[in-house]
């Protein structure tokens, strides 16, 4: 499909295959964990891989997006994607562990609100940052320098990101989250938070061993599928 360039539904349609891969592409920390390669984006990923798979089906749908990257505490380790859209420039951030369902637009600040939780951003001195409110409590999520840097260098560093090093935020506990019907659910180490728009549950105590089932019964993801 090839869409117009004047087409105002444009941005709705980039965010309806946003929320298609928070809806079927979890993200998680599974294959850094384990040391596997994926040989797929279509059983998920962290924020690479997430972000690589968006790019194709942007670009399937007929966009014109490239890769862009942020900085999470101060470093560079986050991909996500720019999409040009009848001449507006916005971010899509389908690589984030939380649920940034909604575009960033390059031009002027934004706020939304899903699954009980809140997004805003602001813009100064060409650099966009990201906040993310959750239980009343904000907290800075990520910065991103809106003139970036070549796809080929953000290219190069995801091919070496198993290789390099660099300790993520998530390295050494687990991560799993996904949009599941209704709601937003978030795997972190032996804690799954539940969010609805209205409510919010928790399970504790979910040790290794039952994260295999876990992941069945309330993600709907068979974690065995990694190794195939």
């Amino acid at each position: 499909m090839t869409l117009a360039k004047a087409d105002p539904a444009a941005p709705a349609t980039v965010e309806a295959i946003m929320l298609d891969k928070y809806r079927t592409e979890p993200f998680h920390n599974l294959y850094l964990l384990s040391g596997e390669r994926p040989r797929t984006h279509a059983y998920g990923g962290t924020c690479s891989d997430k972000a690589l798979s968006f790019l194709h089906a942007a670009r399937q749908a007929g966009f014109d997006a490239r890769l862009h990257s942020g900085y999470i505490g101060g470093r560079e380790i986050h991909r996500l994607v720019k999409v040009s859209i009848n001449g507006r420039s916005f971010f899509a951030d389908v690589g984030n562990g939380w649920p940034a369902l909604k575009l960033y637009p390059l031009d002027g600040e934004t706020m939304y609100s899903c699954f009980g939780m809140h997004f805003r951003t602001e813009i100064v001195g060409g650099r966009m940052t990201v906040f993310h409110r959750k239980h009343g409590v904000e907290a800075r999520q990520l910065e991103i320098d809106l003139a970036g840097k070549p796809e080929r260098e953000i290219e190069a560093d995801i091919a070496a990101r198993f290789d390099s090093g660099i300790e993520y935020p998530f390295s050494n506990s687990l991560r799993f989250s996904r949009v599941v019907e209704d709601r937003f659910l978030f795997l972190r180490g032996e804690r799954l938070e539940i969010y609805g728009s209205s409510a919010f549950e928790v399970v504790e105590g979910i040790d290794a061993a039952r994260v295999p089932e876990v992941l069945r019964e309330y993600f709907g993801f068979d974690v065995s599928a990694l190794g195939g």
